[in-house]
């Protein structure tokens, strides 16, 4: 089935930067996406965007192999290793079995998307490690820390007991996730993880980044399944020069622009991140009785 779609083209008297706002429309794709997408609801279909084959009414030949991330499929694989893994998963403490093996098969899952549909990946490499962090700890909160003004109007009230029983009865519903989120994979980060081979020159993130990073990645998360704003556009394309982060000034699709303090890291590096956090996790958990 063909499909024609005429859609405005931006020129460069438009200014689409300076038109642009951080508020502008997008959902994750182009024109030709969101009628496919809505065709499948409508007939429960399983439709899929196939190559474009005009451009501007001329015929085009586009090639439609992109890796979101080859590393993964190239190369050589040792099935050797595999043995010395499965004596750690039986060694693994008993009241981790399930939370680790649920992690793994969302970090598979994400294996099977990352080149597809990179934003879904994404979203099931979040949730691997949100299976495991949820009792991570992260030192004493205070409820300053939270919420600031809440934490004024508490203060105005006399009785010092009724304050105390008000800030703990807060304090005790937040499951703080997203700090948790944080603080466990930076405590289970290997050194030799930033020192690989084949790191990019340009874009490569580095180990004081990453905090601010993983915020970022948890505020996005919560952004798309919350409020349905899609991941920003650079994770949907290859990296250029395998950077681990989108290294540009910023970018625009359509109404919508994207600033170096809105860019996360691509999938391909939270992705290695994560598998590094997993093996850690693993060998650290180990029951020595």
């Amino acid at each position: 089935m063909c499909l024609r779609i005429r859609e405005k083209a931006f020129s460069a008297d438009d200014k689409p930067w300076e038109s642009a706002k951080k508020t502008g429309f997008y959902h994750g794709g182009g024109i030709a996406d969101e009628l496919v997408a809505l065709a499948s609801l409508f007939l429960r279909r399983r439709f899929q965007l196939g190559t474009i084959v005009r451009w501007d009414d001329k015929p085009q030949l586009f090639s439609i192999e992109k890796w979101i991330d080859r590393p993964i499929v190239d190369g050589q694989s040792n099935l050797g290793e595999i043995p010395s893994y499965l004596k750690l998963i039986e060694g693994l403490n008993s009241k981790y079995h399930q939370k680790f093996i649920l992690s793994v098969r969302l970090y598979h899952r994400a294996l099977l998307l990352i080149e597809e549909q990179p934003d879904l990946a994404y979203l099931n490499l979040v949730s691997a490690i949100e299976t495991l962090c949820q009792d991570h700890p992260i030192g004493k909160v205070t409820l300053i820390d939270l919420d600031s003004e809440l934490s004024q109007l508490i203060e105005a009230i006399e009785d010092r007991e009724l304050r105390s029983k008000i800030e703990h009865s807060f304090l005790k519903r937040e499951r703080l996730i997203g700090r948790r989120f944080i603080a466990f994979i930076l405590d289970h980060i290997e050194n030799d993880f930033w020192i690989k081979d084949k790191r990019p020159e340009h874009g490569q993130i580095k180990p004081d980044q990453l905090p601010e990073l993983l915020k970022r990645i948890y505020d996005q998360r919560s952004r798309t399944l919350h409020s349905g704003e899609p991941f920003p556009p650079s994770i949907f394309e290859p990296p250029p020069v395998g950077a681990e982060i989108d290294f540009s000034l910023g970018m625009t699709v359509g109404e919508k622009r994207w600033e170096p303090k809105d860019f996360i890291p691509h999938v391909h590096f939270f992705e290695k991140l994560v598998n590094n956090v997993l093996k850690v996790f693993l060998q650290k958990n180990q029951d020595r009785k």
